[in-house]
């Protein structure tokens, strides 16, 4: 389940679906191709854009090293997702790294995500992913 709502969050984000480029210029390029290769089940293009000690935080508490992240993205594995859009963007950076936040509505759900990107050599690259559920309060 969790796996799903993460797919149906990179197969349908709201970013172009074009591979990663070779060079991010910024924290928000990065994670935009990362949100890109992840809907194209484009491993090459997540290897350029993560480091190698890149982990994730699934919505479950759920630690996936970037090997184990990249083999949920092989291609055979590619599925379609409902419709989602990546919005609430906000940007700290301090020197080399900086935590972009997002906010992914998925239908009548929710998720926030938060992202350390690390600029090396020129590119920023991702070193670290955390989804977190947004409690969807209903009406009474």
């Amino acid at each position: 389940m969790i796996r799903t709502a993460i797919a149906a969050i990179a197969v349908v984000a709201s970013v172009p679906a074009v591979a990663a480029p070779a060079r991010t210029a910024d924290p928000v390029a990065a994670v935009e191709a990362f949100a890109a290769a992840q809907r194209a089940f484009d491993q090459t293009a997540l290897v350029e854009v993560t480091a190698p000690d890149f982990v994730e935080i699934s919505p479950l508490g759920e630690v996936d090293p970037r090997d184990r992240m990249l083999g949920f993205y092989a291609p055979d594995k590619k599925v379609a997702g409902p419709p989602v859009t990546m919005d609430e963007r906000t940007v700290r950076t301090s020197g080399n790294l900086a935590i972009v936040t997002v906010r992914y509505a998925i239908g009548e759900h929710a998720l926030r995500a938060v992202y350390v990107v690390r600029r090396d050599a020129g590119q920023w690259r991702l070193v670290s992913a955390q989804y977190t559920p947004i409690r969807v309060v209903k009406p009474a």
